[in-house]
């Protein structure tokens, strides 16, 4: 048992968030940590750990980073983490980070039309150079941004680039 998990057993809450503040959470835990930072929901200690939490988004190990960008969007719903998203869904070394950034800015600004976001979903959809299942996730998310309903307007199993409305991608504003 890891010392996240002792910390969070005990329901120590605080403590686990300042050993992470201070970085004494062994590296393999971090992720589990920041997810047991999350865990019950409660809105006051979201806001109270996402400046710590955000240290991590730039961190050496994949998982680290996408739980920090779990973190944020999904529970904690800050904009402000919009810029993180963008640069990770564009420049993460891993492609499933790259497919996750782009779901949690869908889910962050979901039905809200947001023009920084659709310009961005769309730059990185035109990238010929990214993965193609990377590129369907940034379809799927610049729909929800949108549309609000990605689900059923794009299956990511079952739809190929070529299914992808690329006139509607162009009619956007960039």
């Amino acid at each position: 048992m890891g010392l996240a998990d002792v910390l969070f057993r005990t329901r120590n809450w605080n403590e686990l968030l300042e050993k992470l503040k201070a970085e004494q959470i062994p590296s393999h835990e971090i992720g589990s940590a920041i997810v047991k930072l999350g865990k019950p929901f409660d809105q006051e200690r979201i806001l109270a750990a996402k400046d710590v939490v955000a240290a991590y988004l730039n961190h050496a190990d994949a998982w680290v980073r996408h739980e920090a960008m779990w973190f944020l969007t999904s529970w904690g719903r800050f904009p402000e983490y919009q810029p993180a998203l963008v640069h990770a869904l564009r420049h993460d070394p891993d492609l499933d980070n790259r497919a996750y950034a782009a779901s949690c800015l869908g889910t962050l600004r979901k039905g809200s039309k947001n023009p920084e976001a659709m310009r961005d979903l769309k730059e990185a959809l035109e990238d010929a150079q990214e993965d193609e299942l990377v590129r369907k996730y940034f379809y799927r998310s610049l729909l929800e941004v949108v549309k609000n309903d990605p689900v059923t307007d794009f299956s990511l199993n079952d739809k190929q680039l070529s299914d992808i409305d690329w006139a509607w991608v162009r009619s956007l504003s960039a």
